[in-house]
């Protein structure tokens, strides 16, 4: 029972939080083509008939470059399904290059961890 407790007052909280307007049009740009490569490498190894996944929503209803960097996770989960970990891994490495310069360095891994 608590936890669903928790979960509203999550979900109360998000929805009552002011939305910070995105810095300029440059940067609602650079999301807008983070967002639309999400999406290709989706598309890439979806069949023409096959149920888009959870993750489709998500990625199309995100808010914020913030948004877009932790749905990486999930963008992988479902490729790592679908083709495979390590052209899932390659996508993913693709897909982070496009976040620098546009979210703090720390969040990005060291090259200390990479190796």
């Amino acid at each position: 029972m608590s936890w669903k407790i928790s979960r509203l007052s999550s979900s109360l909280m998000g929805l009552l939080r002011e939305r910070e307007p995105l810095q300029s049009a440059a940067e609602r740009a650079q999301m807008e083509h983070i967002r639309e490569e999400m999406l290709a490498c989706m598309t890439v190894y979806l069949h023409s008939k096959a149920v888009r996944p959870p993750v489709w929503s998500k990625v199309l209803e995100a808010e914020d470059i913030q948004s877009l960097w932790y749905l990486r996770s999930d963008v992988m989960h479902m490729l790592g399904a679908h083709c495979g970990e390590t052209l899932a891994a390659g996508k993913i490495n693709a897909l982070t290059a496009l976040f620098r310069g546009h979210l703090p360095a720390a969040q990005f891994a060291s090259s200390r961890r990479r190796n």
